[in-house]
């Protein structure tokens, strides 16, 4: 049984965070209901790059297997058929700004009082309170807030843009999903749910805490591109190889540099400039295989990750070509990643006939 199989969830964010945030719920077996505007939906689906099917990609990925329901919340009747989808769910996920939801007429503090058992999971960029709660923003301002920008090394003292989105889908998603499974927990012993006040730059803290503590102890502000962990010891970073594929090594415990040594000879100095000419001397994956030891790993490029040997003996990733898909991290995930994204709005009269919600109101008739 999917942990939290039987747990029905209305999202009704879009774009990124909240999206990725029950991409887990879902790859962990609950029902994902996604409530979507009546133009175009959730802005990923018209976001290229694009799917054979014209839908983008990033859309297709993220939801998989959710379903879709289609209401413009400006209406009255649409809000009427909102609030009878949220009698019969367990959590509702929003990403809006701080007091576009009381302006929808789903003001979380109500929703608490009318439905006591709910799980509400509010995303935004900075939190509901604070002098920054009603900016705007994205990924990039929430990690340079959290300090995050900080610790890299800088070409002309400027930090390069991170290759990931942090805070979209660690700060926000994975926290987001982690605080639900928490609220869900609580709620079975107390039978109350919560107001979730998820802050992604707050979410973003968490990966300072070794070098906010280490600033804290000290007091010495760490060097940007100069610690240990972040490009400042030989022993820790990327090479080129002969045939321009990148190893990353970590061989920071002595016995790992040891295992290192014992390949390439005990008279290697631990220097970058050694290190570079030693690893120029021979191909990325015939070093992968010999020093496999020694806390040394392919750098691999997004075309190489299906085919991994490692990636493929776990399943982490299935499908390929245009139907590639990373599984959620969960046992019950790879079914969740082969199943088609719903068309906008394809199970609104479904959906709603299932609570009693007479759909002919939705266009203005019905009782």
């Amino acid at each position: 049984m999917a942990p939290l199989e039987g747990t029905r969830v209305l999202d009704l964010s879009r774009l990124l965070p909240g999206p990725m945030c029950t991409w887990y719920l879902r790859g962990m077996g609950a029902v994902v209901i996604k409530v979507e505007d009546t133009g175009v939906g959730d802005y990923l689906r018209i976001t290229p790059p694009f799917g054979p099917d014209g839908v983008g990609s990033w859309f297709t990925s993220l939801n998989a297997g959710k379903r879709s329901v289609s209401l413009d919340l400006k209406q009255a009747a649409h809000q009427e058929a909102m609030h009878a989808l949220i009698e019969h769910v367990d959590v509702l996920v929003e990403s809006f700004r701080p007091g576009v939801m009381a302006r929808l007429g789903m003001d979380p503090v109500d929703l608490r009082a009318r439905y006591p058992g709910l799980v509400i999971c509010s995303i935004t960029g900075y939190g509901q309170t604070g002098p920054m709660a009603a900016l705007p923003g994205h990924d990039l301002g929430y990690v340079g807030l959290a300090g995050g920008l900080s610790l890299a090394a800088r070409r002309e003292g400027v930090p390069d843009v991170p290759g990931l989105q942090v805070a979209d889908v660690g700060g926000g998603g994975l926290t987001a999903a982690m605080r639900i499974c928490a609220a869900l927990y609580a709620r079975e012993r107390t039978g109350q749910g919560d107001w979730l006040d998820v802050s992604m730059t707050e979410g973003v803290l968490p990966f300072m805490v070794p070098a906010l503590a280490g600033f804290a102890a000290s007091g010495d502000v760490p060097q940007p591109g100069e610690e240990v962990l972040t490009g400042g010891t030989p022993n820790y970073g990327t090479y080129r190889c002969r045939d321009g594929g990148v190893v990353a090594i970590a061989p920071l415990e002595p016995k790992f540099w040891m295992n290192l040594l014992a390949v390439v000879g005990d008279d290697l100095e631990m220097d970058k400039g050694a290190l570079t000419a030693l690893f120029a001397t021979r191909d990325r994956d015939d070093w992968v295989d010999c020093l496999g030891q020694a806390c040394v790993t392919p750098v691999l490029e997004l075309d190489e990750l299906a085919a991994h040997p490692q990636h493929k003996a776990r399943g982490a990733l299935v499908g390929e070509g245009a139907d590639l898909r990373v599984v959620p991290p969960f046992p019950s995930g790879a079914e969740c990643a082969t199943l088609p994204a719903p068309a906008l709005g394809a199970h609104t009269v479904e959906e709603l006939s299932r609570v009693g919600f007479d759909v002919a109101r939705l266009n203005g008739g019905g009782s």
